[in-house]
């Protein structure tokens, strides 16, 4: 057999390298164990986003005294995520060395629709946030098609129209008159007669096409003050030029 000269220079280069990984291997060790057996990293405070303090606390208050870096926050996350759709932007976090931190934010509510007798509130993004046996004071829509068997709380709705009901509404809100008008109903039954009704008893009927433009006419004739709400019994939009009705009472005067 020939013999095998190895240099010199690779065998101290082998030792070298062992006894750095051995080093290294034992500072790793020794600083995991540290950090998952010192009381400096046991959760002593779980601090919770002021704007979802509704959740229940008490699956959180449990962390307290646990090792901050044993807790799974993916899984921690999650559950909560689960069990409250209407939280959006969800993080949990970790503060070293003591602190668990819950940020999140509310989802807006917009609008609430009637599925087997119960309100199911939805937000802003057209995400079902959850079920109430008693309607709450937000518009009530109609004529959204929702199987019960497809809604998932915490998703997007899968109706057709949810993104035209929202716009709507927002379209409202956001212009200056037209936002003092409190709507009570909207019906998307057929999208070419929708039909808002207001608080005061009022209807607003429009359609889908350029519907935008027509809510910024009203909101321009409520400025200019050509209508008065109060005395009309509907504004149909759906035409190149409003179509008014004035309710009975008024006529009767006249």
């Amino acid at each position: 057999k020939s013999n095998v000269n190895i240099p010199a220079i690779a065998v101290i280069r082998f030792i070298v390298f062992l006894i750095i990984g051995l080093s290294g291997y034992f500072v790793y060790a020794n600083t995991a164990n540290f950090l998952t057996t010192s009381d400096i990293f046991s959760v002593h405070e779980v601090v919770i986003d002021k704007s979802i303090q509704f959740i229940d606390v008490a699956e959180l208050k449990r962390l307290k005294g646990r090792n901050i870096f044993k807790i799974d926050l993916v899984k921690l996350q999650a559950r909560i995520k689960a069990q409250y759709p209407q939280i959006a932007q969800l993080q949990v976090m970790r503060e070293l060395p003591d602190r668990i931190k819950v940020l999140a934010k509310k989802r807006d509510v917009v609008f609430q629709t009637v599925i087997h007798g119960k309100s199911l509130l939805v937000d802003t993004e057209g995400v079902g946030m959850y079920f109430t046996k008693e309607a709450v004071d937000l518009p009530i829509v109609t004529g959204l098609v929702l199987p019960s068997a497809r809604i998932v709380l915490g998703s997007p709705l899968t109706a057709k129209h949810t993104a035209l009901v929202i716009s709507l509404i927002k379209s409202f809100k956001t212009r200056l008159h037209l936002s003092a008008l409190k709507l009570m109903v909207l019906d998307i039954t057929n999208q070419s007669k929708i039909e808002i009704m207001l608080a005061s008893g009022v209807h607003i009927i429009l359609d889908q096409d350029n519907y935008l433009s027509k809510i910024d006419l009203l909101e321009m004739m409520l400025a200019q003050k050509k209508i008065d709400v109060a005395r009309l019994k509907y504004v149909d939009l759906r035409f190149n030029e409003p179509i008014l009705k004035e309710n009975n009472l008024v006529e009767e005067k006249r």
